[in-house]
C-alpha cells in the first residue's frame, strides 16, 4: 500500500543545479522526423480552442481557463502530435492534436487541483468499471468529451467487425486512463506517497499511453499485430521510458513547473526511496530509460532482424555527456555499468524489482478475430511508430516552453539546469 507517512517537505534539497541524461544520444539509432503537416494541424487546433465553449447547449464557460488560452500556443502540443506522428495526413494529426491537448491539460488540472472551472473527477471507479462503450464514458469527462463526435465520425466509417475490436480494447484503454487519473486525484488528496513500483503503474496512463496507440490505430497510423509475442512487453517498455522521461522534464521545471508535483514524480520519489541526490536520481532515471531502451533493441531483434547497415537495432549509447560513466559513485553501484546488455531482469541494475515491483505473469495478447497479414509488416510499422512517439516525445521537451520557458536550446545543448535559490525543491 502507498505510504502517507513522509510529507513532500521531507524531499527538499540543497542542489541548485543538475544534469540530464542526454536523452538525445540514448536515442540516437531512432529515426526523427515531424511531419510536414504541423502548421495546419496546430493553427486548426489552437484556433478551435480559443474559439470554443463548453458545450453549445450549456453555459459552462469556456472550453480552458484563461490561463490555459495563455500559454496555449507555448505548449505546442502541435508540435507533440507532429513529432510522435510525423507520417499522418493533415486532418489524422489534427484529431491527434486535439487529444494530446485535452489530455495534458486535464492532467494539470489534477495536479492544480482544480475542482472549480474546468476539470472534474470522473464520478468514481463504479462508475468507469460499469462503463460498457468508451466513447459515453469519454461523454462523461469535461475536457474529453470534445473529442467525442470527431471519435464517432471516424469510428463509424469502420467494418462492423473491425469497430468491434477497436471499441473494446479502446474502453479497455479509456478505463485504464479514467483510474490512473482517479487514482491521482485520490493521492494527491490524502497526501499519500506510493512506492516506487506503485507510482511507475499509475504513471504509465496518467496521460493517457494507450489511449494515443489506440487513436493510431484508429486512424490507420499503424495497428497492433496480435499473436506476436513480446510485443506487450514492447509497448510497456515504450509507454514507460516516455513517462520517465517527462518527469525527468518536469521535475527539472522547478516546483513552480505547472507538471511537477513533489509526491508524484519519479525523479523526487527516487530522492525520497532510494535517498538518492537529485543529481543521482537524475543518473538513476537515465539508467532506466538506458536499459529499457536496451530492452526494446533486444525484443525488436526477436521480431525482425535488422538488415545489414541499419541503425534501428542498435543498442543506444551511453551519452554525449558521458553522464552515465558516474553513476556508480552517484548510487552506490558496483561493477562496470555497461558490462552486458541486459536480457534478463537479474541482469539489470536500474530496473530492479524495488523500483519495478515484481514481473507480470500474464502477457494480455488480444484477439483480433484471425491471423494477420503481412504480420511481419504491421510489426515493423508499429515499432517505429512507438520509436517516433519516443523521441518525439524528447525533443518536444526541449521545444515546448511547459518544462524550460525558452531555455529549451540551452538545455538541449549542455544538459545543465540551474534553479534559483528558492526553486529547487
Amino acid at each position: 500500500m502507498p505510504s502517507p507517512t513522509r510529507s513532500p517537505s521531507s524531499m527538499l534539497t540543497s542542489n541548485l543545479s543538475f544534469q540530464l541524461p542526454d536523452l538525445l544520444a540514448l536515442t540516437s539509432s531512432f529515426p526523427f522526423r515531424v511531419n510536414r503537416n504541423c502548421k495546419f494541424a496546430t493553427d486548426g487546433s489552437e484556433g478551435w480552442f480559443l474559439s470554443q465553449r463548453s458545450s453549445d447547449d450549456d453555459d459552462d464557460g469556456p472550453v480552458l481557463s484563461q490561463n490555459e488560452r495563455e500559454v496555449l500556443r507555448s505548449v505546442k502540443y502541435g508540435l507533440l502530435a507532429s513529432l510522435c506522428s510525423p507520417t499522418s495526413d493533415g486532418p489524422q494529426l489534427r484529431v491527434l492534436t486535439d487529444f494530446l491537448s485535452l489530455v495534458f491539460i486535464s492532467h494539470g488540472r489534477i495536479l492544480e487541483g482544480k475542482e472549480g472551472h474546468g476539470w472534474k473527477p470522473w464520478t468514481s471507479v463504479v462508475h468507469v468499471e460499469s462503463a460498457q462503450d468508451a466513447l459515453d464514458l469519454m461523454q462523461t469527462n469535461v475536457l474529453l468529451k470534445h473529442i467525442v463526435p470527431s471519435l464517432q465520425r471516424i469510428s463509424s466509417k469502420l467494418p462492423e467487425a473491425q469497430r468491434s475490436r477497436w471499441n473494446k480494447r479502446f474502453l479497455r484503454s479509456v478505463k485504464t486512463f479514467a483510474k490512473a487519473q482517479l487514482r491521482l486525484y485520490e493521492n494527491l488528496k490524502s497526501n499519500t506517497i506510493p512506492t516506487l513500483p506503485e507510482y511507475i503503474k499509475l504513471r504509465r496512463e496518467t496521460y493517457g499511453f494507450s489511449m494515443f496507440i489506440d487513436f493510431l490505430d484508429l486512424l490507420e497510423i499503424s495497428s497492433r499485430p496480435s499473436g506476436v509475442p513480446g510485443l506487450h512487453q514492447f509497448t510497456l517498455w515504450a509507454i514507460d521510458i516516455v513517462a520517465w522521461i517527462l518527469d525527468i522534464f518536469s521535475y527539472a521545471s522547478g516546483p513552480t513547473g505547472p507538471t511537477r508535483c513533489a509526491s508524484h514524480n519519479l525523479i523526487s520519489l527516487l530522492t525520497t526511496h532510494k535517498n538518492l541526490s537529485v543529481q543521482g536520481a537524475m543518473n538513476y532515471a537515465g539508467g532506466m530509460v538506458k536499459e529499457a531502451l536496451e530492452e526494446l533493441s533486444r525484443l525488436e531483434r526477436e521480431f525482425a532482424p535488422p538488415s545489414n547497415g541499419s541503425r534501428s537495432g542498435g543498442a543506444p549509447s551511453e551519452g554525449g555527456w558521458g553522464w552515465l560513466g558516474f553513476v556508480k559513485s552517484a548510487v552506490g553501484l558496483t561493477g562496470d555499468v555497461q558490462a552486458a546488455r541486459p536480457t534478463r531482469r537479474s541482469d539489470w541494475k536500474f530496473l530492479t524489482e524495488p523500483v519495478l515491483g515484481p514481473p507480470d505473469d500474464v502477457e494480455d495478447v488480444e484477439d483480433s478475430g484471425g491471423a494477420t497479414k503481412n504480420n511481419s509488416e504491421q510489426t515493423a510499422r508499429y515499432v517505429r511508430a512507438l520509436k517516433d512517439y519516443i523521441v518525439g516525445s524528447i525533443h518536444w521537451g526541449y521545444e515546448t516552453e511547459l518544462y524550460f520557458g525558452q531555455k529549451g536550446d540551452e538545455v538541449r545543448s549542455f544538459g545543465w539546469v540551474f534553479l534559483a535559490d528558492n526553486d529547487h525543491s
